[in-house]
């Protein structure tokens, strides 16, 4: 056992917190490759989970949602969060699961999960970089608040163009995919971290 109280045998789960964003990522700007229908300025993501090629955008969904679960088992077994924490990233994380199984034809469920993800997990990650267990360990505060603010400024000016608010011209799509980059680079970065730890 380490100094810190880190038990480094569950160090390796830390690699799942790497792949998960970065396979699921790559699905989606697949499926987004293979559907010229898809319009930045019209779509959102989820529309993806219901043509042809949906395969690619919901088990993209599916594969971050269980690498998410044993990244976060990874973080409480070496000590860096807490109980409540851990849960609240394991739930929203697997509410991003059920997005791809409850797909827009299931809805209000569709967009009940997507909005516990969307909000609850970036909210997760702000609590889990302020907490003492992450003290003193190099810049995890830092670019994990920067990293969920950014994700969660995204995804309301987002929702406020879906709901006609204001006008940029993008669709619900394009702030949807920046939020998921920023709290899909939050797990590689932490993940990177810890691994070499």
């Amino acid at each position: 056992m380490e100094e810190s109280g880190e038990n480094p045998t569950f160090r390796w789960l830390m690699i799942f917190g790497i792949i998960g964003p970065i396979v699921a990522i790559g699905f989606v700007i697949i499926d987004i490759l293979v559907s010229p229908w898809y319009s930045w300025s019209k779509n959102a993501l989820s529309d993806l989970g219901v043509h042809p090629y949906s395969f690619l955008f919901n088990g993209g969904l599916l594969f971050e949602a269980a690498t998410n679960v044993l990244f976060v088992i990874g973080l409480k077994k070496l000590r860096l969060a807490s109980t409540p924490v851990s849960v609240m990233l394991i739930v929203s994380g697997l509410a991003l699961g059920l997005v791809g199984i409850f797909n827009e034809h299931h809805e209000p469920f569709h967009l009940i999960f997507a909005l516990i993800y969307f909000i609850l997990f970036p909210i997760g990650i702000i609590i889990f970089s302020l907490t003492k267990m992450t003290s003193g360990k190099g810049y995890i505060r830092p670019v994990g608040v920067l990293l969920a603010i950014i994700g969660l400024a995204f995804i309301i000016v987002g929702i406020l163009e879906d709901f006609n608010t204001i006008s940029t011209g993008l669709g619900l799509g394009f702030y949807e995919f920046v939020e998921a980059v920023m709290i899909g680079i939050w797990p590689i970065y932490t993940g990177a971290v810890f691994f070499r730890k």
